[in-house]
């Protein structure tokens, strides 16, 4: 069966990502030792990424830009603790014929996942703002039939806006917040590029495109507030699922408290995905966050009248969260 598959699949990722460098190196040592030498030697020296095609825990390949996708490359999916845990969520509860939008997705990782569990029935709509990281999410989307990438960022409004994309390297840091990276200690030798791209509404989109999404996955480094604010009319009508990059508040999580805020007010309650791909209610992220000692997490959010069904991949018998 297709879950149980891909959850094995995961637990090698898993086993990959825990082991010791020793360990990781010697599991393939020729790609291990290339990716390496090429992300410390040739593109510090260099700064220019390299394009290259990787297997993964999904049974088929995906193109990549080195260094930045460095652990899918070596792993086969991406391996913090996090996203492995937003991954095996996914894979509890995506299925057949559902809908899955992906708001800042990279060069599609979790799109080609969703595209995987919601079928040929299903639809995936993956939206990446950077034109140089879109390259690659298209080429992967083209592998996948069932998936509609779009070069836009989504927003409160209908609009040209300035993007920032940094060097590949920080490539998933890209924003329209450039402000909140000023900082960090690699910003001075990484400064980014600005871009004018196209901005969309989901209200707008989500009604030109007569879908229901079943989960909303948002990554986007900052305008968390904005991609809500410009779907509260459909929010106040639907419940999906959303699923949210959350930062503690020594990364300077103004963006997120704000959209947090937001979907409280739309009937919305925060959950944290556990190890198994499960949902625990949290009342207070910040503090959650701050409790495990981490910078970020990725934070469930579900309207508590809607009735979803959640599995676990490791139990198929039906749970409630």
């Amino acid at each position: 069966m297709l879950k149980e598959k891909l959850y094995a699949g995961l637990r090698q990722v898993e086993t990959i990502a825990s082991a010791s460098k020793i360990a990781r190196m010697l599991s393939n040592p020729y790609k291990y030792i290339n990716a390496i030498l090429f992300r410390e030697l040739i593109y510090k020296r260099k700064r220019k990424e390299k394009e290259v095609r990787a297997q993964t825990f999904l049974g088929s390949e995906m193109t990549l830009l080195l260094p930045s996708s460095t652990d899918i490359y070596l792993t086969g999916g991406k391996s913090h603790d996090s996203e492995i845990r937003l991954a095996k969520f996914l894979i509890s509860n995506l299925n057949e014929q559902d809908v899955f939008f992906d708001v800042g997705a990279h060069y599609g990782y979790f799109s080609m996942l969703a595209s995987k569990l919601v079928g040929q029935l299903g639809k995936v709509y993956s939206f990446e703002a950077s034109p140089k990281t879109y390259r690659i999410l298209e080429k992967n989307a083209s592998d996948c039939a069932n998936v509609i990438s779009s070069n836009l960022a989504v927003s409160d409004s209908s609009s040209f806006l300035e993007f920032y994309e940094f060097p590949n390297l920080y490539s998933e840091y890209n924003t329209l917040d450039v402000d909140q990276f000023k900082n960090e200690s690699w910003f001075t030798n990484s400064k980014p590029t600005a871009v004018k791209i196209k901005s969309v509404t989901l209200d707008k989109f989500l009604e030109q495109e007569l879908v229901k999404p079943q989960i909303i996955k948002i990554d986007v480094e900052g305008a968390e507030y904005q991609v809500i604010n410009g779907f509260r009319d459909y929010l106040e009508e639907n419940a999906p699922l959303i699923v949210m990059e959350f930062l503690s508040e020594k990364r300077g999580n103004e963006a997120h408290l704000n959209a947090e805020k937001l979907l409280r007010s739309l009937g919305y309650d925060s959950y944290i995905i556990d190890r198994k791909g499960k949902i625990d209610q949290v009342k207070n992220i910040a503090d959650f966050l701050e409790s495990q000692d981490v910078e970020s997490d990725n934070i469930v959010f579900r309207k508590d009248k809607a009735e979803f069904v959640l599995k676990s991949p490791e139990n198929p018998r039906t749970n409630r969260a």
